[in-house]
């Protein structure tokens, strides 16, 4: 009985050990291709906090591409494509440039809902009096620079 089960978890690993294979495989192929093409192309490289498949540029273009070598790509793929790209585009402008992009959502109150999910999205809230105060805050600091 113990060997079923742990002849079913060797048979995972092994099963997740092909899949990764199967998608450095697939990257190794779009790297020659878009390289074929005079594209420029970084692996495997980290970008704040994730990790990209690939990131082809070329003048000023930029792809963010995640690889899936399956037979069918899952909604799951299509939101973690989403994040690698957010994760760079975060990156590049803090980063890169040096600048500080803020989402704020204001309002005379918020819900407990909301606030929940602007923490988990990171989302400022903001009453107008507190944007106010915030703004008149940000704008005496740049002054003293």
């Amino acid at each position: 009985m113990a060997r079923d089960r742990n002849k079913g978890r060797s048979g995972g690993r092994r099963a997740k050990r092909n899949a990764v294979e199967k998608g450095k495989e697939l990257e190794d192929f779009i790297e020659k291709i878009a390289e074929e093409h005079g594209w420029r192309v970084e692996k495997r490289r980290k970008y704040g906090d994730r990790i990209l498949d690939l990131v082809i540029s070329k003048g000023g273009t930029v792809f963010i591409v995640q690889s899936k070598n399956t037979d069918q790509a899952m909604p799951s793929d299509v939101s973690q494509t989403r994040k690698d790209f957010e994760e760079y585009v975060r990156w590049l402008l803090e980063e890169k440039l040096g600048l500080s992009v803020v989402p704020i959502l204001v309002s005379r109150s918020f819900s407990d809902g909301a606030k929940g999910r602007a923490r988990g999205y990171g989302v400022l809230l903001y009453t107008v009096d507190e944007l106010e105060s915030l703004l008149a805050e940000r704008a005496r600091a740049r002054e003293d620079d």
